[in-house]
């Protein structure tokens, strides 16, 4: 008896699909995605926000006529599959157990898992391009070869053709875990060398088609390199068929302005700043350069010493605009990195440690105290150690030295671990001063660093910004957008009034 389900894709649409007992709910999913116009790979259903397994039959899912089923977008991060390839009995001598098995991605499809096998294990096994010879009936002679078409079983379910052949593992219900697929092979009337000329040109086709983006939203996906790069980005990605074809030509696209730009277009241009004159260099332990920077002379901060200026803290168009987008940004999901993502981004991070050739740190001492030190990357946490005792008074006295990577951590005193490849030390880090338990009262109390190094500390300087008055107030521009109220106050229009007190503490 006939029955049918409705589908229900991300626009509300419906569409109704007719079903037998039998009938896979891939099947049920590529019919409905047909008239969707999408391709049915970047999606999957659900029932009652349940997961609908599709390698399973309509009679097996325990739905009944008429279900209403939820088209969802799939991950794009595929996952790995463990698949045993079972081969048949005159090729299962060839290979210990009969049987050849892999990890694949959940997007392969089952010919590239057949050409993956075909070279495995350094055999050189014949899969897709097999021919037989055919002879007619009373004719003799070697006959004409014909293809033998490759088939497989999965879950039950037999695929013996070009198109069954191009669907992937996620497809037929495989996302994680293991699978088995039997290998058989059909006899068909097609001359071989007429069949490997259609196979390389629908393969051909095949190609182009995943290339070439379905619909227009497919051009705005983003890499995740971009993704990690644009914090702040403000593109949203429209609903639609969203295929992983679209991702390479995105390289080529000009990103959006980053709202940090109109910010920068604020500062005043004629603001100069007062630059420190240079000092003489002074040369540390090892004749390795060091500047030595004294305590602050005040227990306020010089930050809290500037008069207080409230416009400093009204919030102006652009600083709305700005957590606006922020806003708009945290609203959008981001899907996690790949396997194989996590290992580039890692790979790529080591070349960049492995390019670093000097590491400026600066050590901060108890009382506030700092000095700035080169150190080539291929040095140790030892040799860091070494020159910390090399310069400070107590040096038979116990201490550690602490810097922060997701976290406070202590750097080790082993000469094996390399500041940049193995602690990731990269150009400017900031290291902690820390004494360690039993140190002596006359060691906290009295000087940190040795007299010729501490009579040679100078204050940190802090950089003179002169900022011209006519960018206090409102442009021009804004003038013209303020209308008077009732008391005769002009209220800027462009920012609500709930804004305005974000800005103050």
């Amino acid at each position: 008896m006939a029955s049918h389900v409705v589908v229900i894709d991300t626009s509300f649409r419906r569409q109704t699909v007719k079903v037998t007992p039998g009938s896979y709910m891939a099947d049920v999913l590529d019919e409905a995605c047909k008239h969707f116009g999408i391709r049915s790979k970047n999606y999957g259903i659900k029932h009652n926000n349940k997961p609908v397994d599709l390698s399973r039959t309509f009679r097996q899912t325990g739905l009944t006529s008429g279900a209403k089923l939820e088209l969802v977008v799939a991950s794009r991060s595929p996952s790995v599959v463990s698949v045993a390839l079972q081969l048949p009995g005159a090729l299962a001598s060839a290979v210990p157990g009969g049987r050849l098995t892999d990890k694949f991605p959940s997007d392969t499809t089952l010919w590239l898992i057949l050409r993956k096998f075909e070279s495995s294990e350094g055999k050189n096994l014949n899969f897709t391009g097999r021919g037989v010879a055919s002879v007619g009936n009373g004719s003799t002679g070697a006959g004409r070869i014909c293809y033998e078409m490759p088939t497989v079983n999965v879950m039950g379910r037999e695929l013996s053709t070009f198109g069954d052949l191009q669907k992937t593992l996620a497809q037929l219900g495989l996302n994680s875990g293991s699978g088995l697929i039997r290998l058989g092979f059909k006899k068909t009337m097609q001359p071989l060398e007429q069949a490997m000329a259609e196979i390389e040109q629908y393969f051909k086709e095949a190609a182009v088609a995943e290339q070439a983006p379905n619909s227009q939203p497919a051009q705005v996906l983003e890499t995740t390199t971009d993704s990690i790069a644009k914090i702040h980005s403000t593109e949203s990605v429209p609903n639609g068929d969203l295929g992983m074809a679209g991702v390479e030509t995105l390289q080529d696209t000009p990103q959006a302005p980053s709202p940090y730009q109109e910010l920068a277009e604020l500062a005043p241009r004629d603001s100069t700043v007062v630059a420190s004159p240079k000092e003489e260099e002074i040369l540390g332990p090892n004749q390795r350069p060091i500047s030595v920077y004294s305590a602050p002379s005040s227990d306020t901060p010089k930050a809290a010493l500037n008069p207080y200026v409230e416009e400093d803290y009204e919030p102006t168009i652009v600083h709305a605009k700005l957590h606006q987008a922020r806003l708009q940004n945290n609203s959008h999901n981001k899907r996690l990195l790949s396997d194989a993502e996590t290992e580039r981004l890692e790979r790529e991070k080591a070349e960049r440690l492995a390019a670093a050739k000097t590491v400026s740190i600066k050590i901060r001492f108890p009382d506030q105290s700092t000095i700035v030190s080169p150190f080539k990357s291929q040095e140790s946490g030892a040799d860091l150690y070494r020159y910390v005792t090399s310069v400070i008074v107590a040096e038979a006295q116990p201490f550690k030295l602490v810097w922060t990577n997701k976290g406070p951590q202590t750097v080790p005193r082993d000469e094996k671990k390399k500041l940049a490849k193995d602690l990731g030390f990269n150009e400017r880090m900031l290291v902690n001063f820390v004494w360690e338990d039993g140190v002596s009262n006359s060691a906290k109390k009295g000087p940190i660093l040795k007299p010729q190094f501490a009579q040679n500390a100078k204050e940190i300087p802090v950089p003179q910004v002169a900022v011209s008055k006519e960018y206090s107030g409102p442009s021009t521009v804004d003038k013209g957008k303020e209308t008077g109220s009732g008391s005769g106050s002009l209220i800027p229009k462009g920012m609500p009034k709930w804004f305005k007190g974000l800005g103050k503490k």
